[in-house]
């Protein structure tokens, strides 16, 4: 019984360590990144700044879109990020969410607008309808199926190891 007891006192916390390890340096994606594969939902939604109606169908080739309000601390930190992408012909469209129209635009005329097109979800419908937790979060689309989505700030170093590598390897010329 001695020899068990002595046995388990250093198996057990080998075992532990040992699972830990793997388990840590095993996964070398990201927790927000989500590779799953849908169609965009249908939508129609008005423009932010004109109150015009812009539909799914009139949203061709491959952009992102990016989720933000004004009241999204972390929307503010990522934003310009997202001004050196459109800065390098990133398409982006931007989907307002759950926020008050003035204050969306307020926000980006004192911040600057990276977006091609401004979206203005207030009720949150297609945000919810793409499975949207929290802003800020991106989606990159092609041809209007969603072939990656990433919870949380998007910087250059998720912008390198999450949505470029796909880009390259799918070979989505008009995303650059």
């Amino acid at each position: 019984m001695k020899l068990l007891l002595k046995t388990s006192i250093l198996i057990i916390p080998f075992i532990i360590f040992s699972f830990f390890y793997l388990y840590l340096s095993k996964d070398n994606s990201y927790p927000g990144a989500d590779y799953k594969n849908f169609s965009l939902p249908s939508f129609e939604l008005k423009n932010l700044y004109d109150d015009s109606l812009i539909s799914n169908s009139a949203l061709k080739g491959t952009y992102l879109v990016n989720i933000w309000a004004s009241w999204c601390i972390t929307c503010r930190v990522e934003h310009g990020f997202l001004s050196q992408l459109d800065d390098n012909n990133i398409r982006i469209v931007g989907l307002n969410y759950k926020d008050d129209k003035d204050d969306a635009i307020n926000w980006l005329a004192k911040y600057g607008n990276p977006y091609e097109v401004v979206l203005h979800d207030y009720k949150g419908s297609l945000a919810l309808d793409m499975g949207v937790t929290g802003a800020p979060e991106t989606f990159l689309v092609h041809d209007q199926m969603v072939v990656a989505h990433y919870r949380g700030e998007i910087n250059k170093m998720i912008w390198n190891d999450v949505f470029m590598p796909l880009i390259k390897q799918e070979g989505f010329a008009d995303a650059k």
